[in-house]
């Protein structure tokens, strides 16, 4: 598990180092899981910014996980609304860094990921994007979804499952599928 790097009461309270240390954890997520990453960027960053005063840097929670718990539970709730008004957004797109040919690719397998996570059902997708890209261990997923941990480790295998099967070169799950044929 990742530590804040600040001791053990010396978090920093101006925005701009909070948003410095901890925007592009809470940018990626938003990235990932919200067809309006800007949006819900920003009003990640309202609510964080309002409640800080609440935070114990005591208590149980490290800074990092608070902000990505109010994240994690913003994006549910944007999720929730747009499921009740049937608006699907496709993710948006990366930004390509400037080294050319290899920014290219790895924009390219980026874009693909994140067309194959957007396949995903969404509870899928949050387990996948929180565990693997955000360390999240599966008990605190479960704790924060509510559910078992066997449906956390059963979401989190079916998801992977089905990410290789959207990743697979395409040519050799055609091959795949001829060969069933025969």
């Amino acid at each position: 598990m990742v530590r804040d790097p600040h001791p053990e009461g010396a978090i920093a309270h101006d925005p701009a180092t909070l948003i410095a240390e901890h925007g592009p954890t809470l940018w990626s997520l938003c990235l990932r899981l919200c067809p309006e990453p800007e949006d819900a960027y920003q009003e990640i960053w309202e609510k964080a910014l309002g409640a800080f005063s609440r935070f114990d840097p005591a208590g149980p929670a490290t800074l990092r996980g608070w902000l990505l718990t109010i994240a994690h539970r913003h994006l549910i709730d944007r999720h929730r609304r747009r499921s009740v008004r049937g608006v699907v957004v496709p993710l948006a797109g990366l930004s390509v860094a400037p080294e050319a040919e290899e920014a290219l690719d790895l924009a390219a397998r980026r874009a693909r990921l994140d067309a194959a996570l957007a396949r995903l059902s969404e509870p899928q997708r949050r387990v996948i994007v929180l565990h693997h890209l955000h360390g999240r261990p599966l008990e605190q997923l479960a704790a924060i979804e509510g559910v078992a941990l066997g449906t956390i480790k059963s979401r989190l295998h079916r998801g992977r499952a089905r990410l290789a099967e959207l990743l697979a070169d395409p040519t050799e799950s055609r091959a795949r599928r001829l060969g069933r044929q025969r």
